[in-house]
Parts: C-alpha cells; sequence; structure tokens
C-alpha cells in the first residue's frame, strides 16, 4: 500500500492549487484560514485531519460539480458517489486517490480518539443528491432541498468541526442557524455556476410566489430573481441573529468562537449587506410551515 501521509500532502496541494487557479478570488482567503488555524490552534493530529479533510470532501464536491474530471470507468458523478459511499462504510481494499486519502483521514483521526464515519455518510450523501441533479435544472420542495442540505451544512460538516474543535458535537443544533445562513451564502455568491451546472436552489414554493420561470433562471438581473435574492439575504441576516443568540448557551471554546465569525458568520453577512443594500423594494416575509 501506498504511503498515505505522503499521498495526503500531494492531494492537499493538487486540491489547493486547482482552487486557487480557478477561483482563487472566492478561496484566497479561507485556504489561509484553515492552514492559520491549523499551526495555532490544534495538535498536529487534528491539523493534519482537518486540512486532509476538507480537501477529501472539496475534490469529492469538484468531481460532482464538473471541476474536477471524472474518474476513468464511471458513467456520471452519481456512480462514482455510491462506491464512494460503501467505501466509507468499509474501508478496506482502497482502488483510487480518494479512498486513500479517506482511509488516511479515518486514521489520523483514530490517532486523536475520533471517528467521523457518521459526518462521512451525512456529507457524501448530500454529495449524492446534487450529483443526482447535476444538469437538469430540477426543483423541489422547500423540504426537500432543506433536508438535504440540512444533512451537509449541519449534522456533517458543522458535527465534524466541532469533534476537530474538541467540543461536544450533540451541541450542533445551537449551530444550526449559522450553517443555515452559509447555506444561503453560497445559495447565493454561487447562483449563476450553480444554473450553468443545472442545479437550482430556489425551490418550488418561491418559484411560484416570485414568479420565476425557467427563462429567469438563467437572467440573474430579472426582477424575479433580484426579488428571491434580496428575500433569502434577509432570512440569512435573521439567521445571524439568532445565531447570536443562541451562540452563548453553547459555551463554546475561545478558539470555537473565533473561528465562526471568521470563517462562517462575516462572508456571509457581508454579502447579504451588500444584496439588500441594492435592492429598495421592501422585502416580502415568508413562514414555510412543512407536515411531518
Amino acid at each position: 500500500m501506498k504511503n498515505l501521509g505522503i499521498h495526503a500532502k500531494e492531494m492537499r496541494l493538487k486540491v489547493y492549487r486547482h482552487m486557487l487557479e480557478t477561483r482563487g478570488s472566492k478561496y484566497r482567503s479561507f485556504l489561509r484560514y484553515l492552514r492559520f488555524f491549523k499551526y495555532i490552534s490544534f495538535t498536529w493530529r487534528r491539523g493534519d485531519f482537518l486540512e486532509s479533510y476538507y480537501t477529501l470532501m472539496r475534490y469529492l464536491d469538484d468531481i460532482v460539480d464538473g471541476d474536477a474530471p471524472l474518474p476513468d470507468g464511471y458513467n456520471n458523478g452519481a456512480d462514482y458517489m455510491v462506491d464512494k459511499i460503501k467505501f466509507s462504510r468499509n474501508p478496506v481494499n482502497p482502488v483510487d486517490e480518494v479512498d486513500y486519502l479517506m482511509l488516511y483521514c479515518f486514521n489520523v483521526a483514530e490517532g486523536f480518539g475520533e471517528t467521523f464515519h457518521e459526518e462521512t455518510t451525512d456529507i457524501l450523501n448530500s454529495l449524492l443528491f446534487d450529483a443526482r441533479r447535476r444538469g437538469k435544472l430540477m426543483i423541489f420542495p422547500e423540504k426537500e432541498l432543506s433536508m438535504h442540505f440540512h444533512i451537509l451544512d449541519i449534522r456533517g460538516t458543522i458535527k465534524a468541526t466541532l469533534k476537530i474543535f474538541k467540543e461536544d458535537p450533540a451541541k450542533y443544533p445551537l449551530l444550526e442557524p449559522l450553517g443555515t445562513a452559509s447555506r444561503y451564502e453560497y445559495d447565493l455568491d454561487d447562483f449563476e455556476d450553480d444554473i450553468k451546472a443545472g442545479y437550482v436552489n430556489i425551490s418550488a414554493e418561491d418559484c411560484s410566489l416570485f414568479g420565476i420561470g425557467a427563462d429567469e433562471l438563467h437572467n440573474k438581473n430579472s426582477d424575479a430573481v433580484r426579488a428571491w435574492f434580496a428575500h433569502h439575504a434577509q432570512k440569512g441576516m435573521e439567521l445571524l441573529e439568532e445565531h447570536h443568540r443562541l451562540l452563548p448557551q453553547g459555551k463554546f471554546s475561545l478558539l470555537a468562537r473565533g473561528t465562526f465569525p471568521l470563517v462562517y458568520e462575516l462572508p456571509a453577512k457581508r454579502l447579504f449587506e451588500r444584496i439588500l443594500a441594492g435592492h429598495k423594494k421592501p422585502v416580502q416575509k415568508i413562514v414555510y410551515e412543512f407536515n411531518a
């Protein structure tokens, strides 16, 4: 078997280089934060896991979105993700660079007494959802979109982050508003790229409410889409306010309290404020109610 540590380092360099070459303005600051927190805040093992696990998920996300080539032998990203989910549940006999990196992450986590199998399954299943809808411009009900985004942003990503920070992962419900606001930031910031890739992150309810048809989806500056942007940004600001109300209950460490605003809150808030500043009409307030 190959040297997993060397492989992980090579994968990090490969993925970071691709991110900076293709989307440098978007990711340069984030990568600085990632390394900054690694070197000042963690034991070597936790810091190494943080970078390697992020690399793993970033690379898989790029494969699903078409930003990285689909590995040989697969017809589509969904088939590939199904295989990676199977491997994550039984990580033996790795066959490609993703398997080796995943195995390395699991081994490093064992070294500091944690397991990330549940979080990995959550994140990979959400990526599978994206892989299955890529290129199809499918419109889903709010409940279904929220379920998949919740799994990715809250139960998967944030629980994993809490474990790395030596926090109780059971605290993750306190961070739901922050995770959802971060999801809204991605929806808005990546809107045009998502539509080009065939992803619609506007719910069926919102499409109906704001009169967003197929033509408007391809026109970010249409009145209907601009109204939805402002509505989404306003909801994001309200979620950040809720986050601040809940945060004291968690009694999070200084490290965690420093990470939340730098990595998640401030980028989202800047985008929301910029969108709302450019929208002159009153923002419509909507409350969704779902039947269990």
